[in-house]
């Protein structure tokens, strides 16, 4: 990866971790590849050399309820004051037409992630050769399903939470269907579609020629 489009790469993942505070890794992941900028190489790459810069914040917390599909806690990610200042600097610098795709896809990314932190979705061995997995969800401060499972084996576990996750009305309403027998409610498991920007091939996108501006070698 050539330093300027380094450059960029830290600028977007930057611009991401603005957008969503406390996001986590794996969703940081997920959003700068989704840009098509980056592959996953120059996604890393990038990511680390801003935490050894010190321009993020990544870090378990205690307090912190989320857990990944494996049970496991998740690492949420914050910009320094360095990190912000930097990118405050040179977000003009990001071209324009991923500074638009960002700006579209920010409120998107809030209205997902908002909805993910109202989901959980954890399991754990008991210790007899099988798995309790703990669902959740949310809406504001009413829970609207608290449900506890026993599995006889993980793969399962880890595929009813990555479901739970991915398709959270779907699973609710189907619920419902089963436990009350109403075929309207059958009707309106159908998974809806979710409309979000779509993100720009910037692989087959001209780019103009860029030279790093002087002091970018440095700050980035």
């Amino acid at each position: 990866m050539e330093r300027s489009e380094l450059a960029i790469t830290k600028l977007i993942i930057l611009y991401i971790i603005r957008s969503l505070p406390a996001v986590t890794l794996s969703q940081l992941t997920a959003l700068a590849l989704d840009t098509l900028y980056m592959d996953y190489f120059g996604f890393a790459t990038a990511y680390e050399g801003l935490r050894n810069d010190q321009m993020i914040a990544a870090s378990f917390r205690d307090d912190d309820p989320a857990r990944d599909a494996a049970g496991q806690a998740v690492i949420r990610c914050d910009l320094t004051a360095q990190g912000r200042a930097i990118l405050e600097t040179l977000e003009h610098k990001i071209p324009s037409p991923i500074r638009s795709y960002l700006a579209q896809a920010s409120t998107s990314w809030q209205k997902d992630i908002r909805l993910e932190r109202q989901l959980t979705a954890r399991y754990e061995s008991d210790g007899k050769g099988q798995y309790r997995v703990s669902l959740s969800q949310s809406e504001g401060e009413k829970k609207l399903v608290d449900l506890a499972l026993t599995i006889p084996d993980q793969s399962l576990a880890m595929q009813i939470c990555d479901r739970w996750q991915r398709l959270p009305q779907s699973m609710y309403l189907g619920l419902l269907a089963l436990l009350s027998d109403e075929p309207v409610l059958r009707q309106e498991t159908l998974v809806a579609e979710v409309v979000s920007p779509k993100p720009l091939d910037f692989a087959h996108q001209e780019q103009p020629v860029r030279q790093p501006m002087p002091g970018e070698q440095s700050l980035l």
